[in-house]
C-alpha cells in the first residue's frame, strides 16, 4: 500500500500537532482555518485512519496521529532545510567555492580574504588547491575548480576571463652579511657575479626571473633550482647563493639569516583571478570573486 501525501498535508499534520488548535494552526501556516480542515480530512482519508480527535475545546492526536505527526515533523524539517539551502545557493549565502591558486598566494594573499569571507558567510565551504602555475588554468577548464589565481602570462587560455588582483615587485634575497645586503637597492647586473638559486620553470616565479635577466642581458651562475619558496629560502639561508622572489613572499623566506633588497628597474609579478567565460558564475562563487577583487 502506497500512501500519497503532499507536503501541505504533512505540514498541516505537524502544525496541528504542535498547536493543538485549528485556529492557531491556520495562523501559523498563513492559510484559512477551512483550508487546514480540508488538508487534514484529505490526509486522514488517504491514510485510512483518524489522526486527531476534535472537540470544541481541544484537538488531541490519536495514537495513529502521534506516530504520523512524528514522521510529518521530520519530513517538514528536511523539506524546509532543503528549501533554505536552495535559497542560500541562489542568493550566494550557501554552497562551496573551489579555488586553485599558486602556493605563494595561498600563504600570503588568500588568508585575509578567506577570513573576511568566512566571517560573513561561515556556512560556505571553501576548497583550496595549491597548484603550480601550469595546473591552475587546466583545473578551471576541466571543471575541477571554479576560480583560479595565478601570475599573468601569455599561457593563460583565451577561454578564461582574466581580472587583476594584485601586483608585487621582484626583490633580491641573500644571507645576512652578504656584500649585497648592505646596499639600499640593486641593479640586475649585480647578479652576474653571484651564485644564484633559481626557481623551476613550472613555477610562476622562474620564467619571470629568467625574462628579467634576459631583458637586462645578464648571465647568471645557477647553482641550484627548487620549486617551493621555502626551499629556495632555505638554500639561500644556508649560504649557497642569492635569489629573486616577489615582494609578497619575502615574509615566507625571512628565516634567521636572510635579508631582502629591492631591484631597479622594478619588475612586477601581476596576479590575476581567472574563470571560464561561458555562463554566469554560481552566486556564492561570484561573491568570493568580488571579495578577491575588493
Amino acid at each position: 500500500m502506497v500512501i500519497n501525501l503532499a507536503m501541505y498535508h504533512l505540514r498541516a499534520i505537524e502544525t496541528l500537532h504542535r498547536m493543538r488548535s485549528f485556529t492557531l494552526a491556520a495562523e501559523d501556516m498563513k492559510i484559512s482555518q477551512p483550508a487546514v480542515s480540508r488538508a487534514l480530512a484529505e490526509a486522514e482519508r488517504r491514510i485510512g485512519g483518524r489522526l486527531f480527535d476534535r472537540s470544541t475545546r481541544a484537538v488531541v492526536p490519536t495514537h495513529l496521529g502521534e506516530e504520523v505527526s512524528a514522521h510529518a515533523a521530520m519530513a517538514v524539517a528536511t523539506y524546509d532545510e532543503a528549501l533554505g539551502r536552495i535559497t542560500g545557493h541562489m542568493n550566494g549565502d550557501d554552497g562551496i567555492v573551489r579555488v586553485a591558486c599558486l602556493p605563494s598566494v595561498t600563504a600570503t594573499l588568500l588568508p585575509a580574504v578567506i577570513s573576511d569571507f568566512r566571517r560573513d558567510l561561515p556556512q560556505v565551504g571553501l576548497k583550496i588547491h595549491d597548484e603550480p602555475q601550469e595546473n591552475v588554468a587546466e583545473k578551471i577548464l576541466n571543471g575541477t575548480v571554479d576560480l583560479g589565481i595565478l601570475a599573468l602570462d601569455s599561457s593563460i587560455p583565451a577561454e578564461l576571463e582574466v581580472e587583476g588582483v594584485a601586483s608585487d615587485r621582484l626583490m633580491a634575497i641573500m644571507p645576512v652579511g652578504h656584500r649585497l645586503a648592505q646596499r639600499e637597492e640593486l641593479v640586475w647586473t649585480d647578479f652576474a657575479r653571484e651564485k644564484f638559486i633559481g626557481f623551476d620553470a613550472v613555477t610562476s616565479i622562474g620564467p619571470l626571473v629568467t625574462h628579467a635577466f634576459a631583458k637586462h642581458d645578464v648571465a647568471v651562475d645557477i647553482v641550484q633550482t627548487a620549486r617551493s619558496i621555502p626551499a629556495v629560502g632555505g638554500l639561500v639561508s644556508a649560504g649557497l647563493g642569492v635569489s629573486v622572489v616577489p615582494e609578497m613572499v619575502v615574509p615566507l623566506v625571512k628565516f634567521e639569516g636572510i635579508e631582502s633588497v629591492p631591484i631597479s628597474p622594478a619588475i612586477e609579478r601581476t596576479l590575476v583571478v581567472v574563470h571560464r567565460k561561458r555562463g554566469p558564475l554560481p552566486a556564492v562563487v561570484e561573491r568570493f570573486r568580488q571579495s578577491l577583487l575588493s
